[in-house]
This record gives C-alpha cells, sequence and structure tokens, in this order.
C-alpha cells in the first residue's frame, strides 16, 4: 500500500526478508557430502586420515616395545660358510611352522651344496630342532645349515637375510620358502630389497595349515617399509627388527 494511502496509526508494512539462498551441493546428497563442505570438517577429516596412516605405518614399531621382558642384548648375525666359486644357493624359510622347516628342509635335501637358511628366533629354532629331530630329518651334518635369529617380521627377516647374504664372495640364487598365502607378500618385499644386488630371487610353496589370507593393506604397508629401508637402512621399527 503507498505511504499516502495507509491509514493513520496503521503498522508500517514489514520489509521483506532476504531468503539466502542454499548451495544446490548443500541442499542434497548424504550427511556426509554436506559436512565435507564445511572447512573445518574437510580438515578434521584430512588430520583423521593422516594420523591413522601414521598409525597404520609405525604399527610394528610398537609390537614388542610393551610390556614383556627386556630384550636381549644385541646378537651378531650367523656367519655363513664361504661360498663356491660360482654363485651360491641359499634357501630361506621363516620357521613359525615347523612344517615349512620340513619343507625346505626337503627341498634342500634334493640341491646338493645348497645352504640352508632357518630364519626364525630362539624359540623357534628350538621347535624346530625338536620337530625335525623327532622325525628323523635332522641331518648328521648341519654345517650348511644357517641359524639367523634378528627379524621381528617378514619385513625384518627378509632385511636381515640381506644383510648376511652381503658377506658372500658372489651372489647366487635365493629360494624363499614359507606358506602358499604368505608367499606374496614375501616376494613383493624381497624384490624390493635385492633389486640390484645381483641375487635372483624365487619362491617355493610349503606344505602348512597355516593358510590364514593376507590384507592388501598390509601387501602396500610392508613395501613402502622395504622402500624405506632400501633408501634409508631403516624399515619403521623403533626397536630394530633385533627380536632374537
Amino acid at each position: 500500500m503507498p505511504e499516502e494511502e495507509r491509514p493513520p496509526g496503521a503498522d508500517p508494512e514489514p520489509r521483506r526478508q532476504r531468503i539466502r539462498k542454499k548451495h544446490p551441493r548443500q541442499r542434497e546428497g548424504s550427511l556426509l557430502h554436506r559436512l565435507w563442505w564445511h572447512r573445518s570438517t574437510r580438515l578434521g577429516i584430512l588430520a583423521l586420515g593422516v594420523a591413522g596412516g601414521l598409525a597404520w605405518f609405525f604399527a610394528p614399531a610398537w609390537q614388542g616395545t610393551r610390556g614383556g621382558s627386556p630384550r636381549p642384548p644385541r646378537q651378531a648375525m650367523a656367519s655363513v660358510p664361504r661360498g663356491p666359486a660360482t654363485g651360491p644357493d641359499v634357501i630361506s624359510v621363516f620357521i613359525e611352522d615347523p612344517w615349512r622347516s620340513q619343507s625346505a628342509l626337503l627341498l634342500w635335501r634334493d640341491r646338493p651344496g645348497a645352504y640352508l637358511v632357518l630364519q626364525g628366533n630362539a624359540e623357534y629354532q628350538a621347535i624346530t630342532h625338536n620337530h625335525l629331530k623327532n622325525r628323523q630329518l635332522l641331518p648328521r651334518d648341519t654345517s650348511r645349515i644357517v641359524r639367523l635369529l634378528p627379524g621381528c617380521d617378514t619385513v625384518g627377516q627378509v632385511t636381515h637375510l640381506a644383510r648376511l647374504l652381503e658377506k658372500w664372495p658372489k651372489q647366487g640364487r635365493l629360494t624363499i620358502v614359507t606358506a602358499p598365502t604368505h608367499m606374496d607378500r614375501t616376494l613383493a618385499i624381497a624384490r624390493i630389497v635385492y633389486a640390484g644386488t645381483g641375487w635372483q630371487v624365487g619362491s617355493s610353496d610349503a606344505e602348512t595349515g597355516d593358510l590364514r589370507p593376507e590384507s592388501q593393506l598390509r601387501l602396500w604397508r610392508d613395501q613402502l617399509r622395504a622402500s624405506l629401508w632400501r633408501l634409508t637402512g631403516w624399515d619403521g621399527r623403533l626397536d630394530g627388527n633385533d627380536c632374537v
């Protein structure tokens, strides 16, 4: 109504309120999508992602450092006898499962002149020794059997073996024996660790009852740790991977 036509004492015409239009992407989509459009929410999600990624990467560093008895003093790695003039033939097995050791020992018997490296801590070494002895598989001549104790996990075992094999006068063939479900991750680590060293890395599946599937994320993490070890000599474990 025009100002001059409004009767005396009448309330003035209320102002029209401006309605703020919502962004079309804010009106639509799920709650997660609507939250993503808030800057503080995006930064919080990013921070949580970074923290989760660091926790995932450094998880091996916290294993073995919580509780338990003090770690024994650092021990020197077992020395391998001098290899032949041609490239040495080495069979390595992770002996957490005694049946892996048995499979590796049978393979070693079929390859005269080869060396067998049993990788595992002192407890696993004793279990493996008793298992092979009870099954009458332990040979009398153990001069070509090497016991390598350090290494808390697969990355640690592969890298400690690589340090050991650096002492050989020549490079040769390395065959890793482990469970079939464990093989892809082990070989992925070994290919990074031994890249450019001259060692030919192969594999042999062990007869074992441990057929638990492995996580793709664990594979990616261990590949990243192996790459870090190649660059810096450190694989992400704060305890140095010297579990013996």
